[in-house]
């Protein structure tokens, strides 16, 4: 008698053991999920990006090529380039469309003339 009454307590204690781990396995696998994606969306709104575009005429903002326009939070970095097209390195904040700029280069035009004496086309 007391070894069934042991046995009927130890399979209850035995389940109710694994579907506590049942249970739980769960909600700790979505925990890890959640906190490893709010990791990888941290990490990538940290990294500087290269972003190519045309300054606005008053500075403060760059549109880039796919015609999307950006607010320049430090649009001081961008004096002297108005009108011009430019390669930013900096960071985007894709919620409030904003960028701030790190780094800023001027893009050569892509027409550029260049005569030589030489050409066929300046021969007599």
């Amino acid at each position: 008698m007391k070894a069934t009454l042991a046995k009927a307590l130890l399979a209850k204690a035995t389940l109710a053991a694994a579907s506590l781990c049942l249970c739980l396995s769960p909600a700790s696998a979505f925990a890890q999920k959640s906190t490893s994606q709010a990791v990888t969306a941290a990490a990538a709104s940290e990294r500087p990006l290269i972003v190519s575009g045309k300054v606005s005429a008053d500075g403060k903002s760059l549109l880039t090529d796919i015609d999307s326009e950006w607010t320049v939070t430090n649009a001081d970095t961008l004096k002297g380039h108005e009108g011009r097209l430019v390669t930013v390195k900096c960071y985007v904040d894709t919620e409030r469309n904003r960028l701030q700029v790190l780094t800023v280069r001027r893009v050569a035009s892509e027409m550029s003339s260049a005569v030589r004496q030489s050409d066929s086309a300046f021969r007599r």
